[in-house]
């Protein structure tokens, strides 16, 4: 079974999200709930590593990154195949490609 880690930036994410939820939007539940299904579906890559999204598929060029969804933000990561390394939490509507590769 992989070891899943967080990258620093992915350990940022987390912590802008549950500032924003909580503080911008004024609701500490959502935030913990936010947080609460990131983490678990993170973890969740434990058991299958592979089965999210290949960025593959939305590129023209080649990358090993995948991301998995979870509620409205993409989990990408890489896993080199005895670790799943969570590079970044990013909402949905971001534009993670200036953002991944930039």
């Amino acid at each position: 079974m992989p070891n899943v880690v967080l990258s620093k930036e992915a350990q940022r994410d987390l912590i802008a999200i549950r500032d924003y939820v909580r503080d911008e939007l004024s609701n500490p539940d959502a935030a913990k709930d936010t947080l609460q299904a990131i983490k678990k579906a993170a973890l969740s890559l434990q058991d299958m590593p592979e089965r999210g999204i290949s960025l593959d598929k939305r590129l023209t060029v080649h990358t090993d990154f995948r991301f998995l969804l979870c509620k409205n933000y993409k989990i990408f990561y890489y896993f080199d195949g005895s670790t799943v390394e969570i590079l970044r939490i990013l909402h949905a509507l971001q534009d993670y490609m200036r953002v991944l590769f930039s």
